[in-house]
């Protein structure tokens, strides 16, 4: 038994395994820690950027508990419906249980998004909260959790890219893990790996949008995070399909474009309305007119007032406080010398 289960456990994409009726169970696999630990940070940074405005940080762990479960069920089903459009005939009504079970494929994080922003949109409405700042708040988390979730790709030897023609750089994938095209290839041959130059591209593009909201934070409008974050992940994507040969091709008679690529440019236009929204250069009908960088500079004011005179009340009850502990020291000590006097 312990045989077998080092035998489970060897294997490259599994974290754990326990013994089971008919040997052992791949229990827990890396990829799944990897998330966990994306949308924990992502979410710890989220709250922490609502905290720096001012705003209650368990906003944000309350809004997971509605826009999780959405956005993995999204980020499945676009996954199934973009293979079945491919062409892929691994999936059919007739067995439901292949659709909603991740392990039977992956995930693709333009559905994750579309429903996790309906949830969020659904949360904001219900609960009355400032929609554009908890937005930019949650999509900046977004990218720490996505980045840290390529590396569990790249344990799974998936999402790779074509072959790099050289003799050193590149991940090599076992011939019987590789795409149909790539099988009869050397076994030597090394592989684009794709997927952590996608993450890179998603810690550098958080790293731009903390640096713009650092810096211009008294004046930046709630909102121009949100769409500077769709316009680096549209970009960055779109990018990232030319060395994405995984991807199903849509039905175009002379043009060769993935699902993912088109969505990736839909990505930058919604990107570029709402900035141009946010920053006053265009209106939206439906969507509330933003503050002028002049009022967002006087209510981040008002915000380090306050902060400052919470600040101030806290060290003088902190002062208060020590004063008495003092007091009773003394007090204490006091009564403890006319104590020894009396005895002697």
């Amino acid at each position: 038994m312990w045989q077998e289960l080092w035998a489970c456990m060897s294997q490259r994409r599994v974290a754990l395994c326990v013994p089971g009726p008919n040997g052992p169970i791949e229990l827990i696999y890396w990829y799944g820690i990897l998330a966990a630990v994306g949308i924990f940070l992502g979410a710890f940074y989220a709250s922490k950027h609502l905290e720096m405005e001012g705003e209650d940080p368990d906003i944000v762990w309350d809004a997971l508990l509605w826009v999780l479960i959405p956005a993995l069920v999204g980020a499945r089903l676009w996954y199934v419906v973009q293979a079945v459009l491919g062409g892929s005939t691994a999936y059919s009504l007739s067995r439901p249980l292949e659709i909603i079970n991740p392990r039977l494929g992956g995930m693709n994080i333009f559905g994750g998004v579309a429903f996790g922003v309906i949830a969020l949109l659904i949360y904001i409405r219900v609960k009355k909260i400032k929609g554009w700042l908890l937005a930019d708040a949650a999509l900046m988390g977004l990218l720490i959790g996505q980045g840290i979730g390529r590396f569990g790709n790249f344990i799974n030897q998936e999402l790779y890219g074509p072959p790099t023609g050289s003799d050193w750089f590149g991940m090599i994938i076992p011939p019987e893990a590789r795409l149909p095209q790539f099988a009869s290839l050397p076994p030597e041959t090394r592989f684009h790996p794709t997927m952590l130059y996608e993450a890179f591209w998603l810690f550098l593009s958080f790293a731009i949008l903390y640096y713009i909201f650092r810096r211009y934070q008294p004046r930046l409008v709630h909102g121009v995070l949100t769409g500077a974050y769709f316009i680096l992940a549209g970009f960055g994507r779109f990018i990232m399909e030319f060395w994405r040969p995984d991807q199903p091709l849509m039905p175009l008679p002379d043009i060769q474009i993935s699902y993912s690529r088109f969505l990736s440019m839909i990505y930058v236009v919604v990107g570029l309305i709402i900035l141009l929204d946010r920053l006053g250069y265009l209106r939206i009908p439906f969507i509330p007119p933003p503050q002028t960088p002049r009022q967002r500079e006087r209510a981040f004011e008002a915000l380090m007032t306050e902060r400052r005179r919470r600040e101030r009340a806290r060290e003088r009850e902190r002062l208060r406080a020590q004063r008495r502990k003092e007091r009773r020291q003394q007090r204490a000590s006091q009564e403890n010398v006319q104590g020894q006097s009396g005895d002697s």
